[in-house]
């Protein structure tokens, strides 16, 4: 709706449920939407799943409209919209988020058909330990600047201290995009503005940045690849993948893919991902129902004819055309060609095709365009 990204801290999904989906339904004059897309994590077991649902339905939505979205194929389906990968590919997702860094891999097989081979989660590595580290960051340049400000800081109230972790994560943030960043300390008896650099943010975050590459390594190994194998493609989502050094650092493995609003991958994913089953679904049906249509137009069709030829309403020869979408049969009288179009008979054999009207039939005479549009 708005591209934005909130953090909630709630016990369970019933709030932030509540809000998104009541300003969703606002901004669109009190409808509700036909679909509500949930996605979670794919290392989420089934009764985690069916509590997000319950939680949702506690929240007010029609448990009809639901459908759920693993994070990892969310963000596949985001990516690949628009390219098709080779059989045989290994593709990855790392989604760096807030609180998690979590890792999916891949396998491209037949027809692009994927599979997902591999989860893994580090839970005690996300977006708040680079928080960690600016912080730890600030606290050095603070002892330089002012000692007895930096003793002041660690006794300080609590709202002193969430001031400034709200800093900075501020300051992550610019450093992501900015060579610099400041940060003001502000405590009762003072205040400091310290200044940070890109180039010292990069030192330090390596230790962060190696911990998320040997997750994915061990999402590879446990997917069952060779030894050494890196995918053919890694999608990064996640906020903490605006980062450069991150991008940079994993792009030195494989070749690396990120969104420009890394954040809104999976939301839009999943989107993608939801409509694409819709399509997979409907083309599986209509896969299912043409022969059995065509079959059973057939019979029909022949049935049909059986019933004239014995009331003797015809004795002309009739030619039956069974195509992919329609089985038609037409008597001709007299001599060849002459259209006789009061005995045709159409009948459709999918949902998606109509028989032409009678009276637009041409005989097997007519143009091909006319053929084609028969067709």
């Amino acid at each position: 709706m708005r591209g934005t990204v909130e953090t909630f801290v709630e016990s369970d999904a019933v709030r932030p449920v509540s809000v998104v989906y009541g300003r969703a339904v606002a901004e669109h004059g009190g409808r509700r939407p036909r679909t509500v897309v949930l996605t979670h994590p794919d290392t989420w077991t089934a009764q985690q799943i069916r509590s997000l649902i319950d939680s949702a339905v506690r929240a007010g939505v029609d448990s009809r409209s639901l459908v759920t979205v693993s994070k990892g194929w969310a963000a596949v389906d985001f990516f690949t919209r628009s390219e098709r990968l080779q059989r045989g590919s290994v593709v990855a997702v790392l989604d760096l988020g807030y609180e998690t860094a979590d890792a999916a891999v891949f396998t491209v097989g037949g027809g692009g058909a994927m599979r997902l081979a591999a989860v893994g989660s580090d839970r005690a590595l996300g977006g708040r330990n680079l928080d960690a580290v600016v912080r730890r960051m600030v606290e050095r340049a603070l002892v330089v600047r002012d000692p007895d400000a930096a003793a002041q800081l660690r006794v300080a109230p609590v709202h002193v201290h969430r001031d400034l972790d709200a800093q900075v994560r501020r300051a992550k943030e610019r450093l992501s995009r900015e060579d610099t960043a400041t940060v003001t300390v502000r405590l009762e008896e003072c205040s400091h503005t310290l200044t940070l650099g890109r180039d010292e943010f990069d030192a330090a975050i390596v230790p962060v940045i190696d911990r998320a590459v040997t997750g994915l390594r061990a999402a590879l190994a446990d997917a069952g690849l060779p030894s050494g194998t890196v995918p053919d493609v890694l999608y990064l989502t996640g906020g903490s993948a605006r980062i450069p050094s991150v991008r940079s650092t994993l792009g030195g493995l494989c070749p690396v893919r990120a969104a420009g609003e890394t954040s809104t991958v999976v939301a839009e994913g999943a989107l993608v991902a939801v409509e694409n089953r819709r399509r997979s679904s409907r083309a599986r049906t209509l896969g299912w129902l043409r022969p059995v249509g065509i079959a059973v137009a057939a019979v029909l069709v022949a049935a049909g004819i059986a019933v004239a030829v014995s009331r003797g309403l015809t004795h002309e020869p009739v030619v039956v055309h069974v195509s992919g979408s329609a089985v038609v049969a037409q008597p001709f009288g007299g001599a060849v060609g002459a259209p006789q179009t009061a005995g045709f008979a159409s009948i459709p054999a999918d949902r998606e095709h109509s028989a032409v009207p009678v009276h637009q039939i041409e005989d097997s005479t007519g143009t091909d365009q006319n053929r084609d549009d028969h067709e």
